[in-house]
């Protein structure tokens, strides 16, 4: 399916204006398209009704050639299902029953997938214009298995609240916690999906961590795209927040296939070398203003006032 255009979607409400609501990508001036693979876009969804029409609207106005878009309905019972069928002539497949969390409702709906690059957003988060565009582009260079881009935390209102950028990927630096990926800003290829096996639907909070650390047992190819490709919300409702606990015991739990316990002498070394490395790349690309931005709220993430996610999170 090629994306929709903005004439062609519904009318958004009357009280929204901007991106996704009255502006859509415009590929003029942009780099000769070429080739772009088929991406399918899994969107797991239970209850977030405030923020689902702006996701699914920021998927579909991506301008893309050649998408397949699912939605996974937990069985709602807020507005979900009412806007899901408001654009279901735009979505590939959609259902709306009981699941056993997200992973599985990504599971199943990966399981449906045709795409060769695989993605899933969540219902509150949202892409930017232009985001399948460049990530697919940089499948094009290297053939990497993974492609990532920088994020925007964004609040209730889509308000920006700070930027998550990134640098090229190491992976003892990710599994040790010197550096992070932000899922919004990911894709990655059916085959690596699938060699990793898939998502593991025993977990119900860091099931993307757990997903990345198998793609990096199967040596998976990392590629860094320096845009801002997605915005990643932070509000009460997430599963990060509501989940705290469950989140620190499957972390552990991930952690505890590593060939160094994370907080031995190796492990601590492996993590300060790369933050360290992070470090050095930041001012290769000449984000140390930012870096100056970041230190009132990388002050806060270590007192009372730090969050399970976000620019305040201890985890980055």
């Amino acid at each position: 399916m090629r994306c929709p255009t903005l004439t062609q979607l519904p009318a958004p409400p009357p009280d929204k204006t901007g991106w996704p609501w009255t502006e859509e990508t415009h590929r003029a001036g942009q780099a000769k398209e070429g080739y772009r693979p088929l991406i399918t876009i899994v969107t797991p969804s239970y209850n977030q009704g405030m923020f689902l029409e702006e996701t699914i609207r920021s998927v579909l106005l991506q301008d893309y050639p050649s998408l397949e878009y699912i939605i996974m309905d937990g069985g709602s019972t807020d507005q979900s299902v009412e806007i899901i069928k408001k654009y279901e002539n735009f979505v590939t497949y959609w259902i709306s029953e009981k699941d056993d969390g997200a992973a599985s409702a990504i599971r199943k709906g990966f399981d449906r997938a045709s795409g060769a690059i695989f993605a899933y957003l969540n219902s509150d988060d949202l892409y930017l214009p232009g985001a399948l565009h460049q990530l697919a582009a940089a499948f094009e260079k290297g053939r990497p298995d993974v492609v990532y881009g920088n994020t925007y935390w964004v609040d209730e209102k889509t308000t920006v609240l700070a930027e998550r950028r990134q640098t090229p990927f190491s992976s003892s630096a990710y599994l040790y916690g010197g550096a992070d990926l932000q899922q919004p800003a990911m894709t990655w290829t059916a085959d690596i999906y699938r060699n990793a096996g898939g998502m593991d639907t025993s977990f119900h909070c860091a099931f993307d961590t757990d997903l990345f650390s198998r793609f990096i047992s199967q040596r998976a190819k990392f590629a860094y795209v320096r845009q801002f490709v997605a915005c990643a919300r932070i509000q009460p409702g997430q599963k990060s927040d509501v989940l705290s606990e469950t989140c620190r015991k499957e972390l552990n739990k991930i952690r505890s296939r590593l060939t160094y316990p994370v907080r031995s002498v190796a492990g601590s070394l492996l993590r300060n070398v790369g933050r360290i490395q992070r470090m050095l790349w930041y001012l290769a690309q000449g984000d140390l203003p930012w870096l100056i931005r970041r230190i009132p709220d990388r002050l806060k993430s270590r007192t009372a006032q730090a969050q399970p996610t976000g620019p305040r999170s201890k985890w980055i």
